[in-house]
């Protein structure tokens, strides 16, 4: 059952923290001109990929496929004012699984828009309006190896129209906490649909949770970072509604909690681990299933040689009876040039709704930043 009184009660929170911050922004200008700098400017960061993936053995023999693939993104700001700024966001890559039973090389291609959006910056606050990524959970980020990502990357909220905030305050001992919050809904737009090959443009007679060209989904979360008595340690915490579609029978609850950490040795080698725990009632929008996440990377890099290791565990609970176990368990190392190229292989052992398969995966990954300031 929604929650009206919450769900109607969130753009109004969001306007009053909008009007709190009047009172400081002359105070941010004045001191944005203690450091002059020529606007407009524009920075960004364009990555490349070429990748292929072979899974070379299944329970499901349509399923053994060759996929070479090719993917691009080109995050950009352009700052116009001190205090506002324009984020674009593009990628491109290949749009449509591939078909069963039949091997893919360079296809399906489109371009699409992921981040459109205004900012500004108000001191300690950011604020965004338009199209972008609301705050939610870290794993499906941060995660090493060529496919520690995978699960987690089906919480991940992407695409959505709405406004975003985040406040920082500097805390001394405790560090930097960060503070969310994000009311939206998916695009529905035509920037949901992409160039060269198309996606499909979405519509809300699709379905799908958030679906509901109205601001009654929303997040919150609380990150943590800088904290003097643990260098290079992190955590973030999680909160989600996403209403149901005209698919769904159920608005879908979603929890998460994750913590990352980074260990500089003494010859200058570098360890990082990161866990995270996410859990979901009513998950995908049916009534009384329940999901569980639990997702774990370790990665060591020396020099320019790096090693991966990550798990996840996908646990559902379905409520006509019955559960699914599924588990991805994966191995990767790579090496980067001088010049930035970084060459890296993975394999993976997945189990899906029964389904076991096995993957081996190389990527040839390289980017570039870019900034006329």
């Amino acid at each position: 059952m929604k929650s009206s009184a919450v769900t109607s009660s969130l753009p109004a929170l969001l306007a009053a923290g909008l009007l709190s911050t009047q009172a400081f922004a002359a105070d941010v200008a004045e001191a944005e001109t203690e450091a002059p700098q020529t606007y407009p400017y524009v920075e960004g960061v364009l990555d490349l990929e070429i990748g292929d993936d072979w899974v070379f053995s299944s329970d499901d023999p349509t399923a053994e496929i060759n996929d070479l693939y090719f993917s691009g993104a080109l995050g950009m700001k352009v700052g116009l004012t001190p205090i506002f700024a324009l984020n674009l966001g593009l990628t491109a890559e290949s749009v449509l699984d591939p078909a069963p039973s039949t091997d893919r090389a360079f296809g399906d291609i489109g371009l699409y828009v992921d981040t459109l959006n205004l900012e500004a910056s108000l001191g300690m606050l950011t604020l965004v309006a338009g199209k972008f990524g609301p705050s939610f959970g870290s794993a499906w980020d941060i995660t090493p190896g060529v496919y520690g990502t995978s699960f987690a990357e089906d919480y991940e909220l992407s695409e959505m129209i709405g406004i975003g905030s985040a406040i920082a305050f500097e805390t001394g001992a405790t560090g930097t906490i960060t503070l969310g919050g994000n009311v939206f809904f998916v695009d529905t737009t035509v920037l949901s649909d992409s160039a060269f090959t198309s996606r499909g443009r979405t519509t809300l007679a699709d379905g799908g949770l958030a679906n509901t060209e109205s601001l009654d989904n929303f997040s919150f979360t609380i990150d943590g970072t800088d904290i003097a008595a643990m260098p290079g340690f992190s955590y973030n915490f999680g909160y989600r509604h996403l209403s149901a579609g005209v698919t769904e029978t159920a608005d879908e609850d979603g929890f998460a909690a994750g913590l990352a950490q980074e260990i500089e040795l003494s010859n200058g080698d570098l360890v990082v681990v990161n866990g995270e725990v996410a859990y979901f009632s009513n998950y995908g929008g049916v009534s009384d299933d329940d999901a569980t996440y639990l997702t774990a990377g370790l990665g060591y890099v020396h020099g320019p040689w790096h090693g991966e290791v990550a798990g996840s565990l996908r646990l559902i609970d379905y409520s006509g009876g019955g559960s699914d176990d599924d588990h991805l368990i994966q191995v990767s190392a790579g090496y980067e040039f001088e010049n930035g190229i970084d060459v890296s292989a993975g394999y993976a052992n997945a189990r899906e709704a029964g389904v076991v398969s096995h993957t081996l995966g190389l990527r040839l990954t390289k980017s570039f930043e870019f900034s006329t300031r």
